[in-house]
């Protein structure tokens, strides 16, 4: 035989075998099995008996065939068997309407066995039969049921499909930031435009959800498949890293998903609120900051007041509530310290830094120099990796528009240390000067000298000069009046001097110590000044040497050097304090302190009363 006969050979002996199986099929044989739902063994068979032409439009079994499609459907799982069920509706539904088409008046008459389940009391007549009506509308029932899982069963798994990839895209964004971000507010400062457009995603997404997820409960109710009622809960994110971390099956029964929409849109409102207005504003303010500092270069002169000597308080407060330690703090202040050391130093703007006898001034003024070159030292030294690198992701705008990236911060940290080291240098010798003439007073002729520390403001040395400083008074004009005792000589005498504010001697008096005791090995001598009449200055020196006795003296000089009046006083002790009764212009020393002058007992006078005259009473 040829080679190309034999396929078709097979294929004929296959055929005639089914017909020859078929012809040994009885259906009446067949339908008790089916009746019984022992499918196993009878669907093969009916399948079988179906395939013969001749049976092909057998009304009961087509029916029964759909039956049989129709138990599958209600024993599969409307989302896990998606795919099959929808296969098992569909051919339900090919075989019911062939079946609402073969069952008539006639298929019940010849085959009223077949029928049984159909058969009831017809409750107007009150007689039992099978009525065709009853099965075609059952029939009807079953095609709807079917049509509804065919036109539905695609769409819920479609919608759950898609709400499954929404969540995912959200939880992967969500997860992605959390890994990237050590903290939600570091996620704020970083983000950007990238960033934004991917939080509205989510927003929109989640949005989606909750009306798919609505939409879907409707479906499933009109499929009419048992064992699947979808329900939805919401979960808000309270711990940025902690919540949102778990992933979330849409295809489950019951879904707790988490809220990545609310918490988008908090983050999307605080980024596009707050964030980006403040790195504006960041941005707005360091341009002002090197505005006044370009300022000072020209001719013309700037106000001390016109310059901003701190940071914008409501920049500084939104940054702080994001980080601890931002960058562009550290930036600000550095330009702020830079524009406050170019306003002091440059005569132009500060005329008063070339005023070498303003001793006073120059001692201030070194300080706070110094103070401005140690702060924009400690600035600049942060200037450094991982810092600056972080500072530019947060803030790019104002690190790569106003610095140039972070090698210009990188440069700007080398520029400020060069500017320490020298600037340091110039003003520590300044200072040093400044600060020693500070403690001197010297005579126009350089021939006397006064130490101008006092014994209160530390150990003074005793011999550094021939005058020894008890107690100075600084007046508005930077004049410093002293009262002291002059060392040379065997007489004890005590002096009274006015220093100007360049520290030379204007003026010295000296007055006898009396009988005045001082024990000039210890130096247990205290003075203090104290309120006068307008245009004098008053002061006392009190010893501990002598107890009682002729122990104090009190003297005013005027301004030009005049000496109003000296008086010993007998002290049972050091002042407490000192009041002038400006009415009657009289000065009242007080020895014991106003609560234990209430219920004073004691023999010594508690205090003395100096008049206008310089009486002592």
């Amino acid at each position: 035989m040829p080679n190309f006969l034999k396929p078709a050979l097979l294929i004929i002996c296959l055929i005639s075998a089914q017909l020859v199986q078929a012809q040994k099929i009885k259906y009446k044989d067949l339908f008790p099995m089916l009746e019984a739902k022992s499918y196993d063994t009878a669907i093969p068979m009916l399948k079988t008996y179906l395939s013969d032409s001749k049976n092909a439009d057998d009304a009961n079994a087509n029916l029964q065939m759909a039956l049989y499609y129709e138990q599958l459907v209600g024993n599969y799982h409307l989302v896990e068997d998606s795919t099959a069920i929808m296969e098992s509706a569909d051919s339900a539904l090919v075989y019911l309407l062939k079946a609402q088409v073969l069952v008539d008046d006639k298929e019940l008459r010849k085959n009223d066995d077949y029928y049984q389940a159909y058969y009831r009391r017809d409750l107007r007549s009150g007689e039992f039969g099978i009525k065709l009506s009853d099965v075609q509308l059952d029939i009807e029932n079953k095609i709807k049921a079917m049509k509804s899982i065919v036109d539905h069963a695609g769409q819920i798994y479609a919608s759950l499909f898609a709400m499954n990839r929404d969540y995912t895209f959200c939880y992967d964004a969500y997860t992605g930031f959390v890994k990237k971000h050590e903290t939600e507010a570091k996620f704020y400062l970083m983000s950007q435009q990238e960033q934004l457009e991917t939080l509205q995603k989510m927003m929109d997404y989640t949005l989606d959800i909750r009306e798919k997820f609505n939409d879907l409960r409707t479906i499933v109710s009109l499929t009419g498949v048992k064992g699947y009622s979808p329900e939805l809960e919401f979960r808000r994110i309270r711990e940025f890293g902690t919540d949102g971390m778990e992933e979330i099956d849409f295809f489950a029964n019951d879904v707790r998903a988490w809220d990545y929409g609310a918490w988008a849109e908090l983050a999307y409102s605080k980024i596009e609120r707050d964030v980006l207005p403040m790195k504006e504003g960041l941005v707005a303010f360091d341009k002002k900051l090197k505005a006044e500092y370009e300022s000072m270069d020209g001719l013309a002169t700037v106000k001390f007041e016109e310059l901003t000597l701190e940071i914008d308080p409501k920049l500084l407060k939104e940054m702080k509530e994001l980080e601890d330690e931002p960058l562009p703090e550290t930036l600000f202040e550095i330009q702020i310290k830079l524009n406050t050391y170019d306003f002091i130093t440059k005569p132009m703007q500060n005329p008063r830094i070339e005023d070498m006898e303003d001793v006073d001034y120059q001692v201030t003024i070194t300080d706070s120099l110094l103070s401005i070159i140690d702060n924009i030292e400690a600035n600049a030294k942060t200037l450094v990796e991982p810092f600056i690198t972080e500072g530019t992701n947060k803030y790019p705008a104002l690190v790569e528009g106003e610095y140039g990236g972070d090698f210009g911060l990188i440069k700007l940290r080398q520029k400020m240390e060069g500017f320490v080291d020298k600037s340091r240098s110039k003003w520590e010798e300044k200072n040093e000067e400044a600060l020693k003439r500070s403690q001197w007073a010297v005579s126009t002729d350089g021939a006397d000298s006064i130490y101008l520390v006092t014994n209160s403001d530390g150990e003074a040395p005793r011999y550094l000069s021939d005058y020894y400083s008890i107690a100075t008074h600084r007046d508005d004009s930077a004049n410093i009046f002293v009262i002291g005792l002059e060392m040379k000589g065997s007489e004890s005498k005590g002096f009274f001097a006015k220093v100007n504010k360049s520290r030379t001697i204007e003026w010295k008096n000296t007055f006898s110590l009396s009988k005045f005791k001082v024990d000039k090995t210890n130096l247990l001598v205290f003075g203090e000044f104290f309120k006068s009449q307008e245009g004098s200055v008053s002061a006392y020196v009190f010893s501990l040497a002598e107890s009682g006795q002729n122990n104090m003296i009190a003297v005013s000089y005027d301004m030009a050097g005049k000496n109003n009046w000296i008086n010993p006083i007998n002290a049972p002790k050091k002042p407490v304090s000192i009041k002038m009764n400006d009415i009657v212009k009289e000065t009242i020393i007080y020895f014991v302190t106003e609560e234990e002058l209430e219920t004073y007992a004691g023999s010594d006078s508690p205090y003395v009363v100096i008049d206008r005259l310089g009486n002592v009473r």
